[in-house]
This record gives structure tokens, sequence and C-alpha cells, in this order.
């Protein structure tokens, strides 16, 4: 049994990083490559362990999972959405995370993204391999309105990048200000302005229930035929039947998204059907780059934890909840 787990590094970015070895004296490190174990294996793996570097967001740390590690005592992670935070709250397990690490690599694929649907990259590229000659008009991006729901870390460095192209920036979000608006260079429109006059509405709310099917039916109907949709948020803000349907109506000009959860999407997801669109594979935020940010932080988040310094803890109520602390060897 090793001290310390390191999950789901595919590349071995974090092994080519170097950064392990700050970790040596903590104890010993062991390193599984499997993106997304079957429960009984993965608890067999973490068994013992006082911390779990869990690298790609893929395990399923979820209750029945941590209930059954009674010596972890912190999970740094760099995605903790398959982490259940309540129940590893309640059982003193502190989750650290990696906040900011992989922006400019999921505002960069967004740019990406409404480049590749406003010039029709990808048929142009499929036809001229099909040995076909199908030259498609597209559209300049300056002087369009480009809407932004949801203006946090993610959505101001869009923001920041569109801004180059000479775009109309708008946005709105529930707790969005005409002062942090206008702080990224964007202009606070109602939620029904955006949606109307959007001529590609960039999608970065934080799931929620709140924003639980949000894009749906109803607001897409708001939209103007010729507009475009680029979606990088959780599953679940936009509803994906919803837009494949208004693609399929023609409703909507073109959409694009980063799929994710389920992790491989499903192959029925109703977005592989639709016309129109650019998809890829829960991709925007791989680089070497935000791997090697992320390999950084969080081995930082290990050491400083186990030095009673922690940081970028999601869960700091989980701190108060007593449990015995892993000593540097000397």
């Amino acid at each position: 049994m090793a001290d310390i787990v390191v999950c789901g590094d595919l590349e071995g970015e974090i092994e080519k990083s170097g950064e392990l070895s700050k970790l040596e004296a903590l104890g010993s490190i062991e390193i599984f490559n499997e993106l997304d174990p079957p429960r009984e294996i993965l608890i067999r793996r973490l068994r013992g362990a006082r911390a779990v570097l869990e690298f790609r967001g893929r395990a399923a740390l979820d209750k029945e999972t941590l209930s059954q590690l009674p010596d972890l005592e912190m999970i740094a992670s760099t995605g903790p959405h398959r982490i259940d935070i309540e129940a590893a709250t309640r059982l003193g397990i502190a989750v650290a995370t990696t906040p900011g690490g992989s922006t400019p690599a999921v505002a960069d694929h967004v740019c990406a993204l409404v480049l590749a649907l406003a010039r029709h990259i990808v048929s142009a590229d499929s036809a001229l391999r099909r040995r076909s000659w199908e030259p498609v008009t597209g559209f300049n991006l300056a002087g369009k309105n480009f809407g932004i729901l949801g203006l946090g870390r993610i959505g101001s460095a869009v923001a920041e990048r569109m801004a180059a192209f000479g775009v109309n920036l708008i946005a709105w979000g529930p707790t969005l200000t005409a002062e942090r608006a206008a702080a990224a260079h964007a202009r606070l429109v109602s939620e029904k302005e955006l949606f109307q006059s959007s001529d590609i509405l960039s999608v970065h709310l934080r799931y929620s229930a709140l924003s639980d099917n949000f894009v749906d039916a109803n607001r897409l109907a708001l939209m103007k035929p010729t507009a475009l949709l680029v979606d990088i948020s959780r599953a679940g803000v936009v509803n994906r039947q919803d837009l494949a349907g208004a693609l399929k109506t023609g409703r909507l000009a073109g959409a694009a998204m980063d799929l994710c959860d389920p992790l491989p999407v499903s192959m029925t997801d109703p977005m592989l059907d639709a016309p129109r669109t650019v998809l890829t594979p829960h991709m925007a935020w791989q680089t070497r780059e935000t791997f090697r940010r992320a390999a950084t932080m969080s081995v930082e988040n290990i050491v400083n934890y186990f030095r009673d310094e922690p940081s970028h803890i999601a869960n700091p109520d989980a701190l108060k909840v007593s449990r015995p602390r892993l000593q540097p060897s000397r």
C-alpha cells in the first residue's frame, strides 16, 4: 500500500513533470493510469493511502468509495466533478483543486470553435478529403454581437480574446453587475436580450440546480435563426436534445460543443447526429501547459496540506474533522 496514490496520469504528464519528487518525503508513491476503474478496483488501489492525486477528474470518488477509505485525508484534484464533496466533508477528507489552471486553454478552445463554425472549416476540410471542391461562404466576426452567458473566470478570458476580433461583447449572468461586465469590456444586457441579440452565444454558466437545462427549447427559440451557439460548460446547462432539435429544424445556424458528462459521451447522444456542428471530446482543457500547471498545483496542494498550510480547499469544513496526519519521514 502506498501513502500517496496518483490516478489518471494517462500520458504520464505528472510523472514527466518531475513534481512527484517533492512528495517523496511524505511517503511512498504509486501511480495508476486507468481513467475510470471499477469501484472495487479503485478501492483496492486507494486503500491505505493518505492522499490521492486525481489528475483528470475521471475517478468516481463517490460516497460509497470514500466511506471505504478510512485512512484517506485529502484529495488533490484537477476537476472535482466526480467527487462527492458533501460526503468527503462529513468524513473529514479535504478536497483541494487547481482553480484557473485550465482557463487559458479553455478560452483558446472556445475561439477555435467559433472560427471553425463561422468559416465552415470542418465541412470544407471533410469535402476536400472526399476529393470534392466545395468552398462555403462564411462571415466576418467584426461587428457581430458576441454574447457570453456567465461572465466568470473563463467567460472573462473568452471576452478578452474575442475583443481582438472586433465583436460587440454583451453578457448576462444571474449575479453579473454592470461594473463587472464593463471590466471585461462587455455590456450587461437582460437575459432575454442576450438570447435575442447574440449572433454568437458562448455558454459559461456554472452547473447547478438553478442552471440545470437553462438553455432549453424556449430560450433557443428566442435566438436568431442565423445565430451560432458554443458550449464548453459542464453537461446539463444546455439541453442537448432541444439543441439538436433546433439545429435539425433550422431554428439555429450552427453549434459547437466540447462534450463531457458522461465520459466518454454516449454514442446515442443527440448532438452526434445534429447538422452544422463542430464537436470535440472534452478536450478544451487538454494542453501540455495545462497539464504541467495542474501537476505543479496539485503537488503543491498535497505538500501544503501536510504542512498544515492547506491551499485551494474546496470544502474547508472538512479541516474541522479530526483525522490523523501523515508526518514527513526524517
